[in-house]
């Protein structure tokens, strides 16, 4: 008899070989403070990245402080990132949430973060507006916070499901999910990869959303092809066996 060990892979990891395989490692180049990573990410939502690094860089050579750009009024935020998606909701809830970060740590920081647990952190982001799991992730993992937080956004959900390593459900749902697949050992900067190799590498130049590339995927093999169509990539892969 065979003692278990504790030493299963999980789907995630063999997910996350495949495509380090395909397309070599991923690590973050610098990172932002996390007031920064936050505005960033305010208006990201539903947005191309092109078009929602254009409008931060905007905010940012606008407002000489973020607390000028938590006291400007809604109009003239929306004005600046009028080309980002619900450029007005994005405004009037990003100038709220700076203000209430003030309110509650008594200036601009979210500093103070660092010395909770991410599921601490993660809550204390969600409960301001606009910030949901998505957001509060990306400011725990993409700034210099470091934290261990996966960001799920369309790209990482869609493929996701397809592979099979969530089942139905939102953003909120997959994230829980596959946090709980990443095994402990993996750091934040591994998490960035994940998201990277989701996002970047299988999502957009793999398995975009119409026509996905299914011959030339390197987690084919692994994949339950959930939501895809006959697409003559797909027609012309088979399972072998």
């Amino acid at each position: 008899m065979q003692l278990s060990l504790g030493l299963a892979r999980s789907p995630l990891e063999s997910v996350r070989d495949a495509l380090l395989c395909e397309f070599g490692p991923q690590r973050p180049v610098a990172r932002m403070d996390p007031i920064s990573q936050l505005v960033k990410s305010s208006i990201s939502g539903r947005t191309q990245d092109a078009v929602s690094w254009s409008a931060f860089l905007r905010l940012r050579a606008e407002f000489k402080a973020w607390e000028d750009l938590a006291r400007a009024p809604v109009a003239r935020v929306a004005r600046i990132i009028d080309d980002v998606t619900f450029p007005g909701d994005k405004a009037r809830h990003l100038t709220t949430a700076l203000k209430m970060i003030e309110a509650k740590v008594g200036w601009l920081s979210l500093n103070h973060l660092k010395a909770l647990t991410v599921d601490e952190a993660r809550w204390e982001l969600q409960v301001l507006p606009g910030v949901g799991v998505k957001v509060a992730a990306c400011v725990l993992n993409f700034s210099d916070l470091a934290m261990r937080s996966l960001v799920v956004d369309t790209h990482v959900h869609r493929v996701a499901r397809r592979i099979g390593l969530v089942g139905a459900g939102d953003t909120t749902h997959a994230y829980h999910t596959l946090m709980d697949m990443a095994p402990p050992s993996w750091t934040a900067d591994d998490l960035f990869e994940l998201h990277w190799l989701l996002k970047r590498g299988l999502g957009q130049m793999l398995c975009p959303r119409e026509a996905p590339k299914c011959g030339a995927c390197p987690v084919k093999a692994m994949c339950a092809k959930t939501g895809v169509g006959h697409s003559a990539d797909v027609l012309a892969w088979r399972p072998r066996g």
